[in-house]
């Protein structure tokens, strides 16, 4: 059998690939984040080192471009120093430039004003703004262009993605022992659901205890007890129904071994009579033995017409009249028909052979159960005899004065469903009440 994933596998795998998608997505996030800050640094000083150079800008009188004052950052004085700037007429000539560009030019176009990315005279990246200036005696704009090397820009960058990325990872690190931890102490109810599992298939308890599985699984334990109560309540119930068969069959089988050690000529008819005795025990404790199935939907009401018109036929020499019709049609038994049926024949039956003129059913959502009332108009029962007749293990088809051979079945199904039959005097007649939980309505 192939092993399947173990759940603490998927979720620290899931667990874990969340929390480097995170990361990863962290860290390209904060660096970009982090150029842009920078670079906006960048052009914020590129248009104050701009501005500096509009302001010293002015046209003589000859019409000659000529600066007031060169600025005076000691960076436009050293060669390549990674800091420029330059003025261009508008037909592209350099007019006049800083002592860092030597003998270089940058090529630049302005329409107005812009920064943007420029080669270096030594090929190197730099980081411009350029902008079209128009002063009073000149024809035509001039291009003003300033300039500085953006390496110290992009090494600052990367340095702050790599040390993002280091973070990260240590931070990543320690999600990952505190998922893992998480995870670890997450799951130790189910194993201790596990183990108490385990206690209960070795028979070394009976029952889940659900004190410590926490809110969570607590009620997954309470499901398996409620499954653990109706397995014993099958087992139960298979053993009293061998036993009862057993029992019933001692008697038809004694008969016809006293029958085979006769000489009498009678033994056909007496081997057809206890044959047909042992099939109707066989039939009846077979019935009392399925198991309950509460995954079905049975509706109450077409059940409960289609067995009064079946006893109806049964006890027509006696003119009984068997009613259902105020069951309302929604009404459905969380149950397999055949147990429906099997109850309610059984219940409309014993009532018919006591009944004067009619028997009754009414049912109905009581407190969250299905309540099925069947009620006769006949003698009833002696008090001593109901009182009896309630008692665990006692059945009224063994008792003088019973009210039918199928109660037992009847107490044997319901009490297979966790319900319960109760038995009272309803003056005049019987009235039986079977309570079946889990009940629903479409």
């Amino acid at each position: 059998m192939k092993r399947q994933p173990s759940l603490r596998r998927r979720l620290l795998l899931a667990g874990g690939v969340g929390l480097l998608l995170v990361s990863v997505l962290a860290s390209a996030l904060l660096g970009e984040l982090f150029k842009r800050s920078a670079r906006d640094r960048l052009d914020h000083e590129l248009q104050q080192d701009m501005l500096t150079l509009i302001a010293q800008m002015e046209v003589a009188p000859d019409g000659q471009l000529q600066l007031r004052q060169e600025p005076n950052d000691a960076r436009f004085r050293r060669v390549f120093s990674g800091a420029y700037w330059q003025i261009a007429a508008a037909d592209g000539r350099v007019l006049m430039q800083s002592r860092s560009l030597w003998d270089e030019t940058l090529q630049a176009v302005a329409s107005g004003a812009a920064t943007r990315n420029l080669a270096g005279p030594l090929q190197q990246s730099l980081r411009a703004r350029v902008q079209q200036v128009r002063l009073p005696r000149a024809s035509e704009p001039f291009v003003a262009v300033v300039a500085t090397d953006r390496s110290a820009l992009d090494a600052d960058v990367a340095a702050f993605r790599k040390r993002t990325a280091i973070a990260l990872g240590v931070l990543v690190a320690a999600w990952l022992a505190v998922l893992a931890s998480q995870v670890h102490f997450g799951l130790r109810p189910l194993h201790r659901l596990g183990a108490q599992l385990e206690r209960v298939r070795r028979g070394d308890a009976q029952r889940i205890d659900t004190q410590e599985l926490g809110a969570e699984v607590a009620p997954l334990g309470e499901e398996l007890n409620a499954l653990l109560d109706h397995q014993q309540r099958m087992v139960a119930r298979a053993r009293t129904s061998a036993q009862d068969l057993a029992h019933a069959l001692k008697t038809p089988l004694s008969v016809l071994a006293t029958e085979a050690d006769g000489i009498g000529s009678a033994w056909r008819a007496t081997v057809r009579e206890q044959g047909a005795r042992m099939q109707a025990s066989v039939d009846r404790y077979l019935a009392a033995g399925l198991a309950a199935d509460h995954r079905q939907r049975s509706d109450v009401a077409a059940i409960a017409q289609a067995m009064c018109r079946l006893m109806a036929r049964v006890h027509g020499e006696r003119g009984i009249a068997f009613t259902a019709t105020n069951i309302d049609p929604a009404l459905q038994f969380a149950g397999a028909a055949a147990d429906l049926e099997e109850m309610l024949g059984n219940l409309l039956d014993n009532a018919g052979k006591w009944a004067r003129q009619q028997v009754r059913i009414d049912a109905e959502i009581d407190e969250g159960q299905l309540r099925i009332e069947v009620r006769d108009d006949g003698p009833g029962l002696a008090e001593e005899a109901l009182a009896r007749v309630v008692q665990r293990g006692v059945r009224l088809d063994q008792r003088e004065g019973s009210s039918g051979l199928g109660l037992a079945i009847v107490g044997d199904i319901t009490a297979s469903y966790g319900g319960r039959l109760e038995l009272e005097n309803a003056r005049p007649g019987l009235r039986a009440t079977v309570w079946l939980p889990g009940a629903a309505q479409r």
